[in-house]
């Protein structure tokens, strides 16, 4: 048995030593990217400003007259220009100058650019170019949740671009020249990104193929590792070669971190087939644009406070609009007020919340347990959910744990399943080192580099012996 175990080792090592060796290399690229050779920007997020209306401003209605009905609808500026930004139940985007009412077919790329600016503090560098994303790719990966987002380059010497998303007015993602590089070096070779798609059945099926019998070459070689024999039949010691020696030191001191890589890639790559998207799910929320008559002017003089953002919001069968204000000191920093009644609604957030996860879960309400407002990221809702602020909706005896919810733009934001959240746990605490955060990111870092040049000199000394034991003598 001892034998066999030994056998196995040494064949299987034959077939994965590139696969496993390009999956270290390739990991030591993450802790190169998101911390050393991080860029910098200007700024993550953007500060709300007051919204303005003088009066020459048209009604929605007025505005879209040859519009029947409305999924959202927001009152921007774009440059000096008041602007609404609407979204049509086929959830294409469009612009309309809220002064004349004219289409401006432009203004999604004029957006983009100036949110780009604000962005990047930059406003003198000469515009590149502005490219529309629809789907995920190598270049832009679902991590960044967003779509479809565009992305914009500026001419600046640090070649930094970023990608924004139009329709929210957030940043999705910024990159650099070598930053780029590394992310479409670590698809390759680390997600295996040629063979397809994220949710592409081949991609998932032979990396999860590799990764498994990565791990049984893994567990072969402990197996032989600790049952080995130091002795001889007469009792003297076995006396190994060096480069056997150091490859045994060098499995005893990897074995762990192999076995931590292994098991939660397995995990993390088997979840994907139950393919993840509801980041993208949005409402299906329609508004009667004739209904939209009230004055912006009107609309902002519902609050005493300044407000940043005016959206739409459908509860309880009644169109309302939604407004952010900008009073900290107040518990609650939105307004709903009925557009057929002109009531304020109280708690309308937490009302809308729910009514959204149900829609999105299909749950009934009186499964809800409570609700919670989220407005800054934190470990169970990271920066790569991008959405701020939103509300999460709590559930009993449910499949999933909770919804959260984009209120403002009426889309989902986040759903978690207890096997959801065991993979993620699993997957930031043992392949990506989460658990030493609450000691130093720093160590993460350097622990994570530590394990995966352990591994990758661990392969190349076990090939070169392999190598050297099948040259002909």
């Amino acid at each position: 048995m001892k034998k066999l175990f030994f056998k196995l080792h040494r064949r299987l090592s034959l077939i994965l030593a590139l696969p496993v060796l390009l999956w270290a290399l390739s990991g030591l690229l993450h802790p190169i990217m998101a911390n050393w050779m991080r860029p910098d920007i200007a700024h993550k997020f953007l500060p709300p400003t007051p919204l303005r209306a003088d009066g020459s401003e048209l009604t929605p209605a007025e505005a879209m007259l040859d519009i029947t009905e409305l999924h959202q609808l927001n009152l921007i500026q774009l440059g000096e220009t008041p602007v609404y930004r609407f979204i049509t139940p086929d959830q294409k985007l469009h612009f309309r100058d809220a002064r004349s009412g004219q289409d401006l077919p432009e203004a999604t790329n004029q957006l983009s650019e100036q949110l780009a600016r604000a962005y990047l503090a930059d406003s003198s560098s000469a515009l590149v170019s502005i490219n529309r994303i629809d789907s995920f790719s190598s270049n832009y990966s679902y991590i960044n949740r967003l779509l479809p987002v565009h992305r914009v380059k500026l001419d600046r010497a640090d070649g930094l671009e970023v990608v924004v998303d139009p329709r929210t007015g957030k940043l999705a993602t910024f990159d650099s020249p070598s930053k780029r590089l590394f992310k479409k070096l670590f698809s390759w070779f680390h997600t295996w990104s040629f063979l397809g798609a994220r949710d592409s059945a081949l991609r998932i099926t032979v990396v999860l193929v590799f990764s498994l019998l990565a791990l049984l070459t893994g567990l072969t070689g402990i197996i032989s590792l600790f049952t080995l024999k130091t002795k001889r039949k007469d009792g003297t010691k076995r006396k190994l070669p060096l480069r056997r020696k150091i490859h045994r030191h060098l499995g005893a001191l990897s074995s762990v971190f192999f076995l931590m890589f292994s098991v939660s890639g397995i995990y993390h790559v088997a979840a994907k087939y139950n393919y993840e998207d509801s980041a993208q799910w949005h409402s299906a929320q329609s508004i009667h644009t004739a209904k939209l008559t009230t004055h912006p002017k009107e609309i902002l003089e519902h609050s005493n406070s300044p407000i940043s953002s005016i959206s739409l919001a459908q509860l309880n069968g009644h169109a309302h609009y939604r407004l952010a204000i900008m009073d900290r000191e107040k518990s609650s920093q939105t307004l709903y007020f009925n557009i057929e009644t002109n009531n304020l609604v109280e708690d309308g957030d937490e009302q809308y919340a729910i009514a959204l996860a149900t829609e999105f879960s299909g749950y009934p309400t009186d499964s809800v347990e409570n609700t919670e407002q989220i407005t800054n990221f934190r470990k169970d809702y990271g920066f790569i959910f991008k959405r701020l602020p939103v509300v999460r909706v709590n559930y009993n005896d449910q499949d999933y744990w909770h919804y959260t919810v984009d209120t403002a733009n009426a889309h989902m934001a986040q759903r978690t399943s207890p096997a959801g959240l065991i993979e993620a746990l699993s997957f930031i605490n043992l392949h990506k080192f989460h658990f030493l955060d609450s000691i130093s990111k720093e160590l993460r870092d350097y622990v994570t580099a530590i394990a995966v040049i352990l591994i990758a000199f661990l392969v190349m000394l076990g090939s070169s012996l392999l190598l050297k034991k099948s040259r002909p003598h």
